[in-house]
């Protein structure tokens, strides 16, 4: 699997794993569970606009 297929998987896993969160999940473990859904986001951003600008040259 390609590192931005994995990315893609796990930024989905991370969603649904906040949307289907149990109501008395603690704040500081949804909290934990966002950072690192805007991490992982993040990584996948930055791959695609390297992607791009290779694609420039």
């Amino acid at each position: 699997m390609s590192r931005r297929k994995q990315l893609e998987h796990e930024v989905s896993v991370a969603q649904e794993r906040i949307k289907k969160a149990a109501k008395d999940t603690p704040k500081n473990i949804l909290k934990l569970w966002e950072q690192e859904l805007v991490d992982l986001e993040l990584e996948l951003n930055n791959m695609v606009d390297d992607e791009e600008d290779n694609n420039e040259d």
